[in-house]
């Protein structure tokens, strides 16, 4: 006699044995109960929990010689027949064989005709959903009004493949997975009923592999105990399915929470030696994580494990915080997609566990929050021991400093900041009558707050203080004269008209071009802002008491705005003021190309320089590497973002 294996011979013959399935089977011995039994009905869910099965029992409710019931008897020809698959009546049709629209025609031919026997001519479909179009198409006047003699009964894993017409026409029942609990008590019966002996750990290695599916469950049973013949041990069963043991997963578990990455590298190789797929490794770390937190979080009703291995896995979650799990998990959750799109799997796992057991530890928000705020408030303290003496308000010099000046810019500056002749040093001015100041001098006032001080402090003083040279380095932002008398105990009054003498004496400070247009710029700024906004785009070749040449792209705009003799008059009035003298002005059209060479780049250059040490400040904040210290894996992908001042 051929052999039959477990998922055919321990196949349910009752509503009662269909374990898993509960609502199915109430509802329908519900139906038969109450003579409310609908013509078509569609059974959905994963392989190997039941949809075969329940479709044939439902036959031979309806057929049963003392039925309809819901208790078929299983003696009498019908149930013998049905159970067989022998009956006559109940046509058992394959979708993914016959699905064509030819098909479903013979099969309409034969609906007509009353049952040979049963009470009802029982239709069915398995794998429904590999009908093609014109078969559900043929299908649907059929199924909405059958023969009062004829049942339809579908079954598909896919059921989004079913046209809607088709799902409309039926009562549709939805098959569960089966719960892992369930799956050990069956397997334990069927063990039982076959004189098989078996440890706990082998029985949950079963139950668990089988992913809610019975008949996977008791396929895996059948190919274990044809291995081990009457006694399963979990570690052998274990190298036989060529996964890893509870017991190893356990233990590079523990190695991962407890930061020992050369352990977890040892425990992937050992493992990998022995056949284990890192994938599914990589998985059953996550499981076992997933029920480290559960039992940490609740009381461990919802984890399936065997008493042995619940109490294992309790201690080793009371020996963790939540969080740090939480993390693993997460962590252990991206390792495994990039474990299952890896050429090279075992080196990814390795490398991956390895990143997951060097992880820096989590810190308490409350503890980094107290000592930002003990880092706050030292930085005060430091800031306020340096107390500096008030001054005199000063007016602020227009300086514009270049952050990545041109090495002409530099040469330019070297030269107009450098020291006073030896004779202009040696000379010491006499002190001319005083006189009213000028409002050209007054605008020209762009000394330093010191050179402030010191000329307040000059016009108490009397006539016959010494006077003394003032270097260069002190005087390097002033129009006014090289030498000027130093401050003593009675210095004498500074003359109010000492900038405009100095002026025409040839004493100015020279700048560079692009530093004395910058200053046109600013001034005009204040009162002729379109004006400026427009100068901004010109090259300044010349500027200097001299002549002004400001340079344009051929046929720019801009160029025929600052031709304008509006334009022209705002700008020698703007070089009056600062350089006490209405230079000759000329535009010219000979630039060729992009220049940088205008306020407008200038000033670009400058905001991505500020920009850039503002981004910087910000990642050297001490909070924000406090961050990256619990958060490593943000370390090079943060992204700052500048508001507008």
């Amino acid at each position: 006699m051929a052999y039959t294996v477990f998922a055919r011979k321990y196949r349910p013959q009752t509503f009662d044995e269909l374990v898993g399935q509960e609502h199915v089977a109430r509802t329908l011995g519900n139906a038969i109960d109450s003579k409310r039994v609908a013509h078509a009905f569609l059974f959905t869910g994963v392989r190997g929990v039941g949809k075969t099965t329940t479709a044939r029992l439902l036959a031979k409710a309806l057929n049963c010689q003392n039925g309809p019931t819901r208790a078929p008897c299983n003696e009498c020809d019908p149930c013998r027949d049905i159970t067989a698959g022998v009956d006559m009546d109940v046509l058992e049709m394959d979708g993914a064989s016959n699905n064509s629209v030819d098909d479903v025609r013979r099969l309409q031919e034969t609906l007509p005709f009353r049952p040979s026997r049963d009470r009802f001519k029982v239709v069915i479909v398995d794998e429904v959903h590999m009908l093609s179009t014109g078969a559900f198409n043929a299908f649907l006047k059929t199924l909405e009004e059958p023969p009062p003699h004829v049942k339809f009964i579908f079954a598909t894993t896919e059921i989004h493949k079913v046209p809607i017409t088709i799902r409309s026409r039926c009562q549709r029942y939805d098959f569960r997975l089966i719960p892992q609990a369930v799956v050990s008590k069956r397997v334990k019966e069927i063990l039982a009923a076959e004189e098989v002996t078996a440890d706990e750990q082998a029985v949950s290695i079963v139950a668990r592999e089988s992913a809610g599916s019975m008949r996977d469950a008791l396929t895996l049973l059948d190919q274990l105990v044809a291995f081990g013949g009457t006694h399963l041990v979990g570690e052998e069963v274990a190298k036989t399915l060529g996964i890893a043991a509870r017991n190893g997963v356990v233990s590079t578990a523990h190695a991962l929470l407890s930061g020992d990455p050369a352990a977890c590298i040892a425990a992937v190789d050992q493992l990998c030696g022995q056949g284990v797929d890192p994938l599914h490794l990589n998985r059953q770390l996550l499981q076992v994580t997933r029920d480290l937190v559960v039992l940490r979080l609740t009381d461990g009703a919802l984890v399936e494990l065997a008493e042995e291995e619940r109490v294992t896995a309790k201690k080793l979650a009371d020996d963790h915080d939540p969080l740090e799990l939480q993390r693993a998990f997460a962590m252990l959750g991206k390792l495994a997609d990039e474990v299952g799109r890896a050429s090279a799997p075992k080196m990814v796992l390795e490398m991956g566990l390895a990143r997951i057991a060097t992880r820096p530890p989590l810190r308490d928000l409350a503890e980094l929050l107290a000592r930002v705020g003990r880092l706050e408030k030292s930085l005060r303290g430091q800031g306020g021991s340096r107390r500096e003496t008030p001054r005199a308000p000063a007016r602020r010099a227009t300086l514009p400093v270049d952050p990545v000046p041109s090495a002409a810019a530099a040469v330019a500056d070297a030269r107009s900041f450098r020291s006073p002749p030896k004779e202009q040093q040696a000379r010491s001015p006499e002190p001319p009558a005083a006189s009213a100041p000028s409002p050209q001098s007054s605008s020209r006032d762009v000394s330093s707050p010191s050179r402030s001080s010191a000329t307040s402090a000059n016009t108490a003083a009397p006539a016959s203080a010494a006077p003394a040279p003032v270097p260069a380095s002190a005087s390097a932002s002033a129009s006014a004269p090289a030498s000027a008398p130093a401050p003593a105990s009675a210095p004498a009054p500074a003359p109010a008209s000492a900038p405009a003498a100095s002026a025409s004496a040839g004493t100015h400070l020279r700048r560079n071009a692009m530093q004395e247009w910058e200053r046109i710029i600013e001034h005009l700024r204040a009162g002729r802002p379109a004006l400026a906004a427009v100068l901004e785009h010109g090259v300044p070749r010349v500027v200097s008491v001299e002549k002004i040449i400001l340079s344009f792209k051929r046929g720019s705009f801009y160029a025929r705005q600052a031709r304008a003799p509006e334009a022209e008059r705002a700008i020698l009035d703007a070089a009056e003021t600062i350089f006490n003298a209405r230079p000759p002005y000329e535009v010219r059209d000979d630039v060729d190309g992009d220049e940088k060479r205008t306020v407008a780049s200038v000033e670009a250059t400058r905001r991505e320089h500020r920009d850039r040490e503002k981004k910087k400040a910000a990642l050297e904040h001490p909070r924000v590497l406090e961050a990256m210290d619990v958060f490593p894996e943000a370390r090079g992908n943060v992204d700052v973002r500048i508001e507008g001042d």
